[in-house]
């Protein structure tokens, strides 16, 4: 049973200004990599594959519960784990519940989606099984995801991933397209124009009228000589 104690631990191991940051992989997205996923290594025991989204649901286990329960776990040095955050972020603090006397190696994906080399951890074998650790990075990364591979006795597990930050802004603020211009107003006739307009067509119309009336105006010009 996986136990929701993530922020009383994370509150534990980060007191000193850890509260201003967030837990930036919370629900982040969860893949697999390699062909060891899901093999326990000729292992006969075990509880069975952990849903990959249970990686960054908050949620831990209990310290020395079996390595390879409620976790997912995988063989050989190809293999492992990839979260995917929601943005990119700036990560400073780690914390890894995974199986015990094994070394993992966590890379991150930065700005230019180039995978980096961040860390390794070192679980400690005291106590077997699934075990917990936390602590700050050297250096704060911006990240857009995590990878994660392991190294050691061949029988690797990761319960729970969290990175500790806060979520990254832009290093070039945003453009937005520039709104065309609207056309300058056609100018407005005086009045005197007005009055100019409508005497000039009064005209014309009897003009038209008076050769209408008159049938001599229609004659051709043949017809005159």
């Amino acid at each position: 049973m996986r136990i929701f104690t993530a922020a009383v631990l994370v509150s534990v191991m980060f007191s000193c200004a850890a509260s201003a940051d967030d837990n930036v992989a919370y629900l982040a997205d969860v893949s697999t990599y390699g062909p060891g996923i899901g093999d326990s290594a000729g292992a006969v025991w075990g509880g069975g594959m952990a849903r990959l989204d249970s990686v960054t649901d908050g949620a831990f286990n209990p310290i020395g519960q079996q390595w390879n329960f409620d976790s997912v776990y995988w063989s050989g040095t190809g293999s492992g784990v990839v979260i995917t955050l929601a943005h990119a972020a700036l990560v400073n603090q780690l914390v890894l519940e995974a199986d015990s006397n094994d070394d993992y190696h966590i890379e991150f994906l930065d700005r230019d989606h180039v995978w980096q080399g961040l860390t390794a951890v070192d679980m400690d074998d005291n106590p077997a099984g699934q075990n917990l650790y936390g602590g700050p990075l050297a250096a704060p990364v911006v990240a857009r995801a995590f990878r994660i591979s392991a190294s050691g006795d061949n029988h690797y597990s990761l319960a729970e991933f969290q990175a500790i930050g806060a979520w990254a802004t832009d290093d070039e603020p945003v453009v937005l397209p520039v709104t065309p211009a609207d056309p300058p107003p056609l100018p407005v006739p005086e009045p005197a124009s007005y009055l100019m307009l409508v005497a000039g067509l009064a005209l014309l119309a009897k003009k038209i009228n008076s050769s209408a009336s008159n049938p001599a105006a229609r004659r051709s010009p043949s017809a005159c000589r």
